[in-house]
């Protein structure tokens, strides 16, 4: 411990230097955590949520694991958008994810003043290094990262520990705040403001633990500011919200209901729950530290909270319901993308998978309106600005996917993505040059020429209604043989407009206007069974069809 006296710039560079290093370490540790789990993560939130109870366990054990809460909610709303946990289920793991980040306080607490840090902290570091650099595969790079990250993070403890203790004994901050209530408003103002300033609360508790340890505060005011750092981790959830889906930011207003009812009542019975802490304490037989204390209160109070919440989740449920409707009716706002989910990779391929969707069923309504007496060509044109819209706000997502390191695996789905994202806008403008074309067409003259083009059309009428992949009945091998049939019925009509204008019944000029058309509209056809195929493809994790119908369909 260090004993003379800090120089001002000591003590700065100290406090800099050690919240720089624990920050960097907790970066370090929750990314690799984050990608190492990878689908795990999606898979315990799945099959761990179909009950209030389960959804708290899982939220308080997934944070654990991750070392995140910001992963976990942002977990939570892809999966509540994507419907497979409901808004009831979901609130509790958020309530849960709330009580799993106490660990931070007590990894702290037991490993940060109990044991001589450089003796585990250095070989932590170096083996995680290690592990980065050599290891064979995306998992034990990553875990080698999240190893590494564990090591600096208590390096940066150990010098927040040298600093503080150099100049904590000889004051207090209580000295410098007014006593009673609003001393404690003041002190959770700054625990606020510290984790609003570091978009990380175990940072901000980690330098409370620490300057109480060191004599700086005393447990009353450390406890005062760890109610702060709860309230400060709402800005996390409020900016991850900005603009994005109803559900997105229903989670994030129960995020701060939740937060701040808690803090208020811990709060109001501050006197209360110290001295109730002390007799935990001796019950566990824990050492009266500053340190166990405040991360005993830490967890106490977050518990105190999901008990609160047990009354008051029905009630919550109703007004969240009633809110945040504005703006998902907008069929050109994206409703499945939030940015926030692109810190968790798969989640974020979940979400434009998703998406994709609601593309498709655009392309395959436009395919539709193609084939219409006569053709929709204003709905259409709807159609396409809606897919545009939703193209643009793809391509930015992607763009921001793209720039988190990411398994080749990943890569390649994204790309695939973007693969199927260009066969539905082709099949969308193909179909209004189509209907374009339509207008100024001339009837076509003879029975059979009329049979002909009510055959192909017929087909693509039914292949618009199978293509559309995210519907019940959707079936891929029926879409195959559809498209195989359109081109049958393309091929006959061809020949048969051919035919006419070679023997002089239908114009040359009127032939190649009526080729034109049908080959529009084939290529629509094309462009939307393969964006089926391969979403189809991506959903069951095999190879990607080849370009098997680019040769035969050629015009």
């Amino acid at each position: 411990m260090v004993t003379e006296q800090l120089s001002n710039f000591d003590i700065i560079a100290g406090t800099c230097g050690g919240v720089g290093l624990f920050l960097l370490g907790m970066h370090l540790l929750t990314d690799g955590l984050k990608l190492a789990a990878g689908r795990a993560l999606e898979g315990l939130l799945e099959r761990w949520t179909s009950t209030p109870l389960r959804g708290l366990a899982a939220g308080m054990l997934i944070t654990t694991l991750v070392q995140s809460s910001s992963a976990v909610t942002v977990a939570s709303i892809g999966f509540v958008n994507a419907g497979l946990l409901s808004l009831k289920h979901s609130l509790w793991v958020i309530f849960g994810s709330n009580v799993g980040t106490t660990m931070n306080a007590w990894l702290v607490a037991a490993l940060g003043f109990n044991f001589k840090i450089d003796a585990f902290a250095l070989p932590i570091i170096g083996i995680g290094a290690v592990l980065m650099l050599a290891g064979r595969g995306a998992r034990p790079r990553s875990l080698g990262q999240a190893l590494a990250g564990f090591g600096v993070l208590f390096l940066g403890i150990q010098v927040l520990k040298d600093t503080f203790s150099g100049f904590g004994q000889g004051m207090q901050i209580e000295q410098y705040i007014s006593p009673g209530v609003s001393g404690y408003l003041v002190l959770v103002g700054l625990g606020t403001l510290l984790t609003i300033l570091m978009q990380a609360s175990g940072a901000a508790i980690a330098i409370v633990i620490t300057a109480a340890q060191g004599g700086l505060m005393s447990i009353e005011a450390a406890c005062a500011m760890v109610i702060g750092t709860n309230i400060g981790t709402t800005s996390t959830a409020v900016l991850s919200a900005l603009g994005a889906t109803s559900n997105a930011r229903r989670l994030a207003a129960a995020h701060v209901f939740f937060n701040l009812v808690t803090g208020a009542v811990a709060l109001a019975l501050l006197p209360g729950l110290i001295a109730l802490l002390a007799v935990i304490r001796e019950w566990i037989d824990q050492p009266a530290t500053p340190a166990i204390m405040i991360a005993l209160f830490h967890t106490v109070f977050n518990l105190l909270g999901v008990l609160l919440m047990v009354p008051a989740s029905p009630w919550l449920l109703r007004l969240l319901a009633g809110h945040f409707k504005r703006g998902d009716e907008d069929l050109g706002r994206p409703r499945f993308l939030d940015s926030s989910a692109t810190s968790v990779p798969d989640l974020a391929l979940r979400a434009l998978r998703m998406e994709l969707g609601r593309t498709q069923a655009i392309s395959c309504e436009s395919l539709a309106q193609a084939v219409a007496v006569p053709p929709a060509g204003a709905a259409i044109e709807a159609q396409r600005s809606t897919l545009m819209s939703l193209a643009a706000a793809i391509g930015d997502y992607s763009q921001k996917l793209s720039s988190v390191r990411l398994p080749v695996t990943l890569v390649d789905q994204l790309a695939e993505c973007l693969r199927v994202l260009q066969y539905q806008e082709n099949a969308v403008e193909a179909c209004r040059q189509s209907a374009a074309s339509s207008a100024a067409l001339s009837p076509l003259p003879g029975p059979g020429l009329l049979e002909a083009a009510r055959a192909f059309h017929g087909s693509v009428r039914q292949l618009a209604a199978a293509a559309d992949h995210d519907h019940p009945e959707f079936d891929r091998a029926q879409v195959e043989w559809l498209l195989g049939k359109t081109e049958t019925d393309y091929a006959h009509f061809k020949e048969r407009l051919l035919a006419a204008g070679a023997d002089g019944s239908l114009g040359v000029r009127r032939m190649q206007e009526h080729l034109q058309q049908a080959s529009q509209l084939r290529r629509a056809a094309e462009q939307c069974a393969k964006a089926a195929d391969h979403m189809s493809a991506l959903d069951h994790g095999i190879e990607p069809p080849a370009e098997k119908h680019g040769e035969r369909l050629a015009v």
